[in-house]
């Protein structure tokens, strides 16, 4: 066994030699850019969206939000290609002949509810040499005002008629590419499914949003001469949402054949999609920000993840955590469990106090002597938030028998040994992913 084999995977019949696929976006707009990430490592990539006719961008297009100085949101303007379906032809040929054989090339398409704008899309690219076809249902800017990608996703029979026409002629397996901007995805996925969508992508880009305000100028962002236009969101800050939309797929269509889409930036976040139920992982926001070098970060993350979890494959860790899920009604309500600081991570910032006390039980406190924070065991009411605003990974949760152990063996560095530690962890270079410090 080679170091990849365990981290190959298969979806509708086409073997990935592992579960990361660039997705549709700036990183797969021509030939150049994707046979950069075919040679890079990646296990496939999803070209930009191929329409009859080309769209046009405005500039700038793009805006971010960011949280104590980590990027969690982007909004983006753009549309779909902006090169004919000629340069695409041409493109997919070369993709194929260049790219290393085990890549996989999947083509995104777009048409309106008029079936017959999807035939020439679904030609084209099938015929140049494509080994998936997309299906763009789920654009949730400028194209719904033209009646194409949402406009037709949010609807489940609209949704239904064209997966059901692009696979009468179809030749190759045909993804159906989500929209999350629904009340239930269930009925969305039935239909697909039922008229014979071979595998899903959960999901496009959210929305629309506007992602913020230039409140020195009074301009929405991204402005374009003073002016914007609501667009689509991606990035860490989806991934609660998209992790939702993988499990009520799932609890409608068991045996669905899912990559995950939305704020994959780390190996960490992968295994997240997957342990809910994704075979594979797609990334665009992640490849975007930090370049299409991350695949280092899911490779080698993956890698020693499985190793240090006795998991022989990816294909163990698929589906892990979704039969975990219950109704609310169903979860236990005893409360067993207490925050615990471990003293050797804790550098006494107080964000926890602060949280708990406004919020909480009050149950944290700064121990003076020693400089770090303390618990109220018997006090403490479980609900967990102290443990995310923690900037170290000082703080968990656990049984309040074990808490109650283990503060019996407390031991603690002096602070400025902690200190030390904690900033030496800082400037380490560490990579992007999540957690960011643990």
């Amino acid at each position: 066994m080679t170091k990849y084999d365990e981290l190959k995977t298969t979806i509708a019949g086409v073997e990935f030699k592992n579960p990361f696929i660039v997705g549709v976006g700036p990183p797969t707009k021509n030939a150049e850019k994707i046979i950069k990430i075919a040679k890079g490592g990646w296990a496939g990539a999803t070209t930009k969206t191929i329409i009859i006719e080309p769209t046009k961008d405005p500039s700038p297009r793009m805006a971010a939000r960011a949280v104590d100085g980590h990027l969690f949101a982007m909004e983006n303007i753009e549309l779909l290609t902006t090169f004919p379906m000629s340069d695409w032809e041409k493109w997919i040929k070369r993709i194929k002949a260049e790219a290393p054989s085990d890549f996989v090339l999947i083509a995104s398409i777009m048409g309106t509810p008029d079936l017959e704008t999807w035939d020439e899309p679904l030609k084209v690219s099938q015929e140049a040499g494509a080994d998936m076809i997309e299906l763009n249902v789920s654009c949730p800017h400028g194209s719904p005002e033209h009646y194409m990608g949402a406009y037709i996703g949010q609807d489940p029979d609209l949704t239904a008629r064209v997966t059901k026409h692009v696979k009468r002629d179809a030749k190759v397996p045909v993804i159906v590419k989500f929209t999350p901007n629904v009340t239930d995805i269930k009925p969305i996925a039935k239909a697909a499914n039922e008229a014979g969508a071979d595998a899903f992508t959960l999901a496009n880009t959210h929305g629309p949003v506007i992602m913020g305000v230039d409140i020195e100028r009074a301009e929405p962002i991204p402005s374009v001469r003073g002016f914007s236009s609501p667009g689509g969101m991606s990035g860490p800050a989806v991934k609660p949402i998209v992790l939702k939309l993988i499990a009520e797929t799932l609890q409608v269509v068991p045996d669905a054949q899912v990559f995950g889409l939305g704020g994959v930036v780390s190996w960490y976040d992968a295994m997240e999609y997957m342990m809910i139920g994704a075979r594979a992982v797609e990334s665009v926001t992640g490849v975007i920000w930090y370049g299409t070098g991350i695949i280092e970060n899911l490779i080698d993350g993956t890698l020693e993840f499985l190793k240090s979890h006795n998991y022989s494959s990816v294909q163990d860790v698929i589906g892990k955590a979704f039969s975990r899920l219950k109704a609310h009604s169903d979860l236990s309500f005893e409360k067993w469990a207490s925050a615990w600081v471990d003293p050797e991570k804790c550098i006494a910032c107080s964000r926890c106090i602060v949280a708990c006390r406004d919020s909480g039980e009050g149950a944290l406190y700064v121990d003076t002597e020693n400089m770090v924070v303390r618990i109220d065991i018997e006090k403490c009411g479980g609900c967990g938030i102290c443990q995310y605003v923690c900037p170290t990974g000082a703080i968990r949760m656990v049984a309040k028998e074990e808490a109650e152990k283990m503060e019996k063996e407390f031991e603690v560095s002096p602070i400025s040994v902690r200190m030390q530690r904690y900033y030496s962890k800082l400037y380490e270079g560490i990579r992007p992913c999540y957690p960011p410090i643990l």
